[in-house]
């Protein structure tokens, strides 16, 4: 092998490394930003006046979210009930946060039965644009596809073995 092909050689193995290295912290931080904040609610009412409870977990070590507005929805987002700008608006998670029982949440206009208020499809929004849609049924959970479920049961294999990834 003569010097120029040893060179050649060092050069796009440097190479080949710095892309698997970038492209490792891309996927690193993508995780991250998946599983940092969970959102699940519950249904609370007086008389006729419906209203969720959340359940708000920023799970980050270092980031703090801001919160934007809830959207109602039904029949997977296609109806639009109402949208909440006031109740959850400029709310901080701060990181390593739980978050949720001290809101007093406006009721949800149009909804006066538990079963309208089952039917509801609710979505939180962050400041940055980011959303959490929750299934109607019951106590809402996130909807999630199998990659981000993935995602969260790996990221609590890493908690419960106190592997930090922050």
């Amino acid at each position: 092998m003569s010097l120029w092909d040893e060179v050649l050689a060092i050069f796009l193995g440097d190479i080949f490394a710095s892309v698997l290295l970038v492209f490792l912290y891309v996927v690193i931080q993508w995780f991250l930003r998946a599983t940092d904040v969970t959102v699940s609610y519950n249904w609370s009412w007086k008389g006729t006046d419906y209203s969720p409870n959340f359940d708000i977990r920023n799970r980050s070590n270092s980031r703090a979210y801001l919160l934007a507005n809830i959207a109602y929805t039904r029949n997977e987002g296609k109806e639009m009930v109402w949208i909440d700008n006031d109740s959850l608006w400029d709310e901080e998670l701060k990181p390593g946060s739980i978050r949720g029982r001290d809101w007093t949440l406006a009721p949800v206009k149009g909804i006066a039965t538990t079963q309208e208020a089952l039917k509801l499809e609710v979505g939180v929004r962050l400041q940055n644009g980011r959303q959490f849609w929750l299934k109607g049924q019951g106590p809402g959970q996130m909807k999630m596809g199998r990659t981000q479920r993935t995602a969260f049961w790996l990221r609590e294999k890493f908690e419960k073995a106190a592997i930090t990834l922050e």
